[in-house]
């Protein structure tokens, strides 16, 4: 696995044109997450929102030095690079129930996010429980088991991490409610990208 490179200030930013051919050609390669914890997380929300539903996909970005000029600055959001990238053949397979477009370039709404808040956003999810679940306990549960999944996507190196999340219903999928969460995040010492997409519905 090549690292990401660290970023060449005298290099001249990709256009437009170099960031979508990019998107076509970059190599994403699915992975297969273990039962622990990553089932769970799914098991809790698919229960807790099952007007709706979530799904959690992780794939190892192959080299590019395109998408390595966007990653290494934390600049994924821009010239709708992770629009299009949301559109290639692999994230479209591994997330068919979501039902991303293929013929068109989604309008996720993604813009970068604090990733430090990241496990907090999760914890919220949990605790909240969808559009018709009641929250119960203090919320020391929730909390422990988001720092807990986020220890398992990244070992817990935030600074090593961007993230990028949206609230928008971009896909048919998502119920257009205040339910709505999309979340990609990159970690840019493994080359990993997740994604997560969450909603409910009253």
């Amino acid at each position: 696995m090549s690292e990401l490179l660290e970023p060449d200030w005298a290099q001249p930013r990709p256009t437009f044109i170099d960031v979508q051919d990019m998107c076509q050609r970059l190599q994403l390669e699915p992975i297969t997450l273990p039962l622990e914890p990553f089932d769970k997380f799914l098991a809790a929300l698919r229960t807790s929102h099952d007007n709706g539903g979530a799904h959690l996909v992780a794939f190892d970005v192959g080299p590019d030095l395109i998408f390595d000029w966007y990653a290494s600055r934390n600049r994924l959001a821009e010239e709708r690079l992770l629009d299009s990238l949301l559109n290639h053949s692999a994230i479209r397979q591994a997330l068919a129930d979501v039902l991303v477009p293929s013929s068109t370039k989604p309008e996720s709404g993604l813009v970068l996010s604090e990733q430090f808040i990241l496990d907090c956003k999760i914890a919220g999810i949990l605790y909240d429980r969808g559009a018709y679940g009641q929250a119960r306990g203090d919320g020391r549960t929730e909390k422990a088991f988001a720092i807990e999944l986020c220890d398992a996507m990244f070992g817990l190196r935030f600074g090593e991490v961007s993230c990028y999340m949206s609230y928008e219903a971009w896909t048919p999928w998502f119920k257009g409610i205040a339910w709505d969460l999309t979340a990609i995040v990159f970690d840019r010492r493994m080359r990993k990208l997740w994604i997560l997409a969450v909603t409910d519905t009253d």
